[in-house]
């Protein structure tokens, strides 16, 4: 009990330490940070409501619910994947499980996407008056989204210290899983023949649940969602522990 206090101390610790180091000497660096999603929602939001004309109903609350849950997964996993071979040192010179430092980026990314989504479902809600029981639900959807990014960068960060092309293969998987994810469309206009492929997608069903809190909520479905999409997060994270297991003893060698 002891050692897992001092664990979490040391994830509360560089969380904040990541949290200060990214703004200091930049101005007003949270708000850009912050800005960032919330700009590139409005121009696909623009873009594919107006001038592609995507009959969906709520179509602003139906592409927040898949493109910032995006948004935080990629980001997380492009900065989370690096994150051992960046940080060698540090690893080899002090006490530090690895998995501090991926903890700490995550809770890192998360508290910029949770200040982004609700400084645009707030407003988005009030103007359009709206209020969804789903979003009681809304916590139960980032902790599986969460605990899925949490494995899947664990997993990706381990891989690169074995093999450091990996950071240069995620852009190219990220950019063709983008398309293959119903962001911006409904799964519904993809030919019933090809669904299969979105549908065995996890970034999609870890999306989903969140999705569905926010837009057009019904219960059976999203706890069904909520299912399929903890199945996925619990895997990778089983996957990552287990891979940690097979290679720990590696690891400080090939840092």
């Amino acid at each position: 009990m002891k050692s897992l206090g001092i664990f979490w101390r040391q994830v509360r610790l560089l969380t904040y330490a990541n949290l200060k180091s990214r703004y200091r000497k930049t101005f007003a660096g949270f708000i850009w940070v912050v800005a960032s999603p919330i700009v590139i929602y409005y121009i696909q939001s623009l873009v594919f409501k107006k001038f592609l004309k995507l009959d969906i109903p709520d179509y602003s609350l139906f592409l927040l619910g898949g493109l910032l849950p995006w948004i935080f997964i990629t980001g997380t996993l492009e900065m989370c994947t690096p994150i051992f071979t960046t940080r060698a040192e540090l690893l080899k010179s002090f006490r530090l499980s690895p998995y501090v430092l991926i903890l700490s980026q995550i809770f890192d990314n998360f508290l910029n996407f949770l200040l982004a989504f609700l400084l645009l479902l707030i407003p988005m809600s009030l103007l359009q008056g709206k209020y969804s029981l789903g979003t009681a639900f809304l916590p139960l959807a980032m902790l599986q989204l969460v605990i899925g990014v949490t494995g899947i960068a664990s997993l990706f960060a381990l891989m690169q210290v074995f093999l450091r092309d990996i950071r240069y293969i995620l852009p190219f998987i990220t950019n063709v899983l983008f398309f293959l994810t119903p962001i911006f469309y409904p799964i519904e206009i993809v030919p019933e023949q090809y669904r299969v492929f979105i549908e065995a997608n996890p970034f999609y069903l870890m999306i989903s649940p969140f999705r569905l809190c926010i837009h057009q909520f019904e219960i059976n479905s999203f706890f069904m969602a909520l299912f399929k999409g903890s199945l996925v997060s619990f895997s990778f994270l089983a996957m990552s522990y287990y891979a940690w297991k097979r290679r720990m003893n590696e690891f400080y060698l090939y840092l």
